[in-house]
């Protein structure tokens, strides 16, 4: 027996076909010939190309001879389907839908359980055809071949070499036969994955394509399965289609992502994946003319920015878990930042100001910002600059209220000129390379902070010299809740990856892992522990929120408090905007574009506000701020080569989440300070800085680099800049990197707040040491592979 096989595969983007005929077909090269013109002609102005491959057998008595017969391949390029220019793909699309014949999470797990069932299903659906199934199958599955399915279409996309492989969780069956007079489509869902072979290894979605051996070439089965191929081609579409819990929902998504893809086609939004944006154009520089192009980029985006996410019952759930998240992660660290400020200025900065400076300015960010997504608050480094302002105006016997708000008053003008003057379109020099080691070091600053917490409560409380005051159930107790929220938020957080319960249920509860854990341990450490006395915040200002009101200025005041303003503008601008460039990288997936310059003219005038009621500054944060993105994503995962990687599908870009959390941190705020704040011990706030910390680390490539060096070479991970960068020139790169972020630690951990003032420039120095000094030990197309954004 013979079997005659063709194959389309595609380039990126692309798909591929497979035809699988049985013995006794006969190969006519004139028509492969014409076909080919064809497929040429329609590819000219297309996504892409297909290339259509033909394997013949011809059936001969095999005599004296080993072979029993011949095989002939030959393969073209097949374009992506574009809807808006190909109108017959879409009228088989709105066909489908009018009348849909879907298979929602079908349990098989064979080919030919798998066909039956889905011919069963169209002869249910229209029984006119009077289809004869074993005729329909056996013109699919070839039972006594190696090649089951006879005609197929898969995606193709280009690995990190640059090689084109199939994308291994879909394919599209195509059949041409004479029991029908027209096409007909069956769409299938499988419940498990199954493996079809080298390159179908993780099939999930099927399509069933059947048309008339004599059709027109626009309406032949390779055009139609190019057009379900496409489709399915489409991650956000194959994500979106997984979430649906019964067949009318399916088809519901299917209409919607159909249209979405087809509008991102006709308005050419491809391009919105680019590389990196451009942070101030390319036009000829005009003052206050960045800030208005960030504004006509951003604007048509607004009213979509309070709806996006709330059209589907999954997107609505991913909304309510970011909300909890978010709330828990930023009225945490309030508290604990709140304590810092009441110790650093002996209280008259305390933990209901923070809160209210966290509620107020989160507020006003999640209406008035440019990206929604972004997460602004109080920061270590900000916490250092107050210090320094409370020991200055202590030694010159300065009015504390009146040298702060002139500081902050600078900082803000500081930073209007920084807006209006596109100062931040500079940031496009600032590598993946120093936004990962200022990620890396808020990671460490975090971990640090808890360490010297527990060093402190052991210390004060264990008393290793005397047993006069010793506390040591409390000291014992503290480092309980700390490990206990960590452990217990990392376990949830990767309950994902577990084989319990489903993928759906078992994301939604790791979606809950820094609330379940702060009130896990909160519980347990004020209520099953209440005999063991822990620390809790003070509430000396029940009514802080008011206008400062000025003293005396004097020359000296207005002049120091102008220095201090340009070093906090600079620490400002710089965290701000690496915190927008971590969040805008391509890999995100965003699709409304940045808004560096109208998001730093928001936090100035902000600050403004802040300043003048005595509440702590704030600005783009990390790592809230990648992880609020992280936490709307659809996320998808895929193996390659025994490593599983994950990928970000799609972003609900809303302002709800940010809008929603920073209401209820006015009603804390308002209503619940100091109890029941109060009930949440201090060691689980310290837990909570160790989780965020932990969970950063997941997209930090240096620190994944880091871990390279201690790590056996044949369990190197096949990521691009493995296979593109030479060994040595991956460690040499890493070592540079984690020198820098060592004298970045040893300048912030340093007692001297004066020194710690040094900060902001040395992170402005990272620049031109990445730009000028590194590409003279590394060469450049080493440094495109290693500190490119993906």
């Amino acid at each position: 027996m013979g079997a005659v096989s063709n194959v389309i595969s595609l380039r990126p983007r692309d798909v591929r076909v497979q035809n699988r005929a049985g013995l006794g077909i006969s190969f006519d090269s004139a028509d492969e010939s014409e076909d080919s013109n064809y497929y040429e002609d329609q590819g000219e102005d297309s996504l892409g190309s297909l290339t259509y491959n033909a394997l013949k057998d011809t059936e001969e008595d095999p005599g004296p001879l080993e072979c029993h017969s011949l095989s002939y391949t030959s393969r073209k390029l097949l374009p992506m389907k574009h809807y808006h220019d190909e109108a017959r793909a879409m009228k088989d699309i709105q066909k489908f839908l009018s009348n849909p014949i879907i298979l929602f999470k079908l349990e098989k797990h064979t080919v030919h359980d798998i066909i039956q069932e889905m011919i069963t299903k169209l002869a249910s659906e229209k029984p006119r055809l009077n289809l004869k199934l074993e005729n329909i199958i056996s013109s699919l599955v070839e039972e006594n071949s190696d090649y089951k399915l006879m005609e197929i279409m898969q995606g193709m996309k280009t690995n990190e070499k640059g090689e084109n492989e199939t994308e291994p969780s879909f394919v599209t069956i195509l059949c041409s036969s004479n029991e029908v007079t027209e096409n007909h489509v069956v769409m299938c869902l499988l419940h498990n994955t199954i493996n079809l072979g080298p390159g179908a290894e993780e099939i999930h979605f099927i399509a069933l394509v059947l048309s008339p051996l004599k059709e027109k070439k626009i309406k032949c089965a390779i055009e139609v399965s190019r057009t379900y191929s496409t489709l399915l081609a489409d991650v956000k579409l194959r994500q979106q289609l997984k979430g649906a819990t019964n067949p009318t929902e399916f088809a519901h998504i299917f209409e919607l992502e159909v249209h979405r893809i087809y509008t991102e086609q006709r308005n050419g939004v491809e391009k919105a994946l680019e590389s990196r944006q451009d942070l101030g154009g390319n036009s000829k520089w005009c003052f206050g003319n960045d800030l208005i192009n960030d504004l006509k980029r951003r604007a048509p985006h607004y009213l979509s920015d309070y709806t996006d996410g709330l059209n589907t019952c999954a997107g609505i759930q991913k909304i309510i878990s970011t909300i909890m998240f978010l709330f828990f992660s930023l009225i945490i660290p309030c508290i604990a930042f709140g304590v810092l400020f009441s110790s650093l200025t002996h209280g008259i900065i305390d933990v209901r100001k923070v809160i209210l400076s966290q509620a107020l300015a989160g507020s006003l960010f999640s209406i008035f910002g440019g990206q929604p997504l972004l997460v602004i608050r109080a920061t270590i480094p900000l916490t250092i600059f107050t210090k320094v302002i409370y020991s200055i105006s202590d030694e010159k016997e300065m009015d504390f209220h009146t040298f702060y708000a002139m500081t902050g008053l600078w900082t803000s003008i500081f930073l209007v000129i920084s807006s209006l003057t596109g100062i931040s379109t500079l940031m496009k020099y600032c590598s993946r390379s120093t936004e990962e080691i200022f990620a890396l070091f808020i990671s460490i600053a975090f971990t640090v902070d808890s360490i010297k917490f527990l060093v402190h409560e052991f210390d004060y409380n264990f008393c290793f010299d005397s047993v006069e005051d010793c506390n040591v159930p409390k000291a014992l107790l503290s480092l309980i809740l700390l490990v206990g929220t960590v452990l217990i938020g990392c376990e949830i957080y990767n309950f994902r990856y577990s084989p319990y319960l489903t993928a759906a249920k078992r994301t939604l509860l790791a979606d809950y892992a820094l609330p379940v854990a702060v009130l896990l341990m909160a519980f347990a450490g004020s209520w099953l522990f209440r005999r063991v006395e822990m620390g809790t915040f003070d509430d000396k200002n029940p009514t802080s929120f008011q206008y400062t009101a000025w003293g005396e200025v004097s020359v000296g005041m207005v002049l120091g408090s102008m220095g201090l303003g340009l070093l906090q503008s600079l620490l400002i601008f710089m965290d701000q905007n690496i915190a927008a460039n971590i969040v805008n990288n391509p890999s995100n997936r965003l699709k409304k574009g940045p808004a560096y310059h109208w998001d730093l003219m928001v936090v100035a005038v902000i600050n403004v506000v802040l300043a003048l009621f005595g509440l702590p500054l704030v600005h783009g944060a990390l790592p809230h701020s990648p992880l609020h993105v992280r936490a709307l994503a659809d996320i998808e995962e895929k193996c390659d080569h025994g490593h599983v990687r994950e990928i970000i599908v799609s972003v609900r870009e809303t302002r709800v989440t940010s809008l929603v959390c920073h209401v209820l941190i006015w009603i804390c705020a308002l209503f619940l300070i100091p109890k029941p704040l109060n009930y949440i011990p201090i060691p689980v706030l310290y837990g909570l800085f160790v989780f965020l910390a932990i969970v950063a680390l997941d997209d930090i490539q240096l620190w994944e680099r880091m871990l390279l060096i201690f790590t056996e070479q044949n369990s190197y991970p096949p990521t691009s800049y493995i296979r593109k960068v030479p060994q040595k020139a991956v460690h040499t790169f890493t070592i540079i990197q984690v020198i820098q972020l060592a004298v970045l630690c040893a300048i912030s951990f340093s007692g001297s707040p004066y020194l710690k003032m040094l900060f902001p420039a040395l992170l402005i120095l990272m620049i031109p040491i990445r730009s000028k000094l590194v590409p003279k030990l590394i060469k450049e197309q080493y440094l495109k592979a290693l500190d490119g954004h993906i």
